[in-house]
């Protein structure tokens, strides 16, 4: 038994090769169909990047609030990390992990 037989279709139900255009079913039947060219469209303006770009650029790498709060934890020996936790977060920084 043959699984892979070819298939034929009429020629008005056949499938259009990808990246070809049919201005009309004789131009198919020629074999001159054109390629048509790719296009890309973006959809949001530069305007928005730039802004979106000043947002960032205002907010901090490094969160004051925070370091400093643990800055006083660690000067008043409040500030308790077991073992486990630093074994965790070594494994996970090495793995690429948060």
């Amino acid at each position: 038994m043959k699984i892979d037989m070819p298939l034929t279709f009429p020629q008005q139900v056949e499938p259009q090769r990808v990246g070809t255009t049919c201005a009309s079913p004789s131009q198919n039947q020629e074999g001159t169909a054109a390629l048509s060219p790719d296009l890309a469209q973006f959809s949001v303006d530069g305007g928005k990047v730039q802004q979106l770009k000043s947002n960032l650029a205002a907010v901090p790498d490094v969160r004051q609030d925070r370091v400093a709060a643990l800055q006083q934890a660690i000067a008043s020996g409040s500030y308790n990390v077991s073992g486990q936790q630093i074994a965790q977060a070594m494994s996970s920084d090495l793995l690429g992990g948060e």
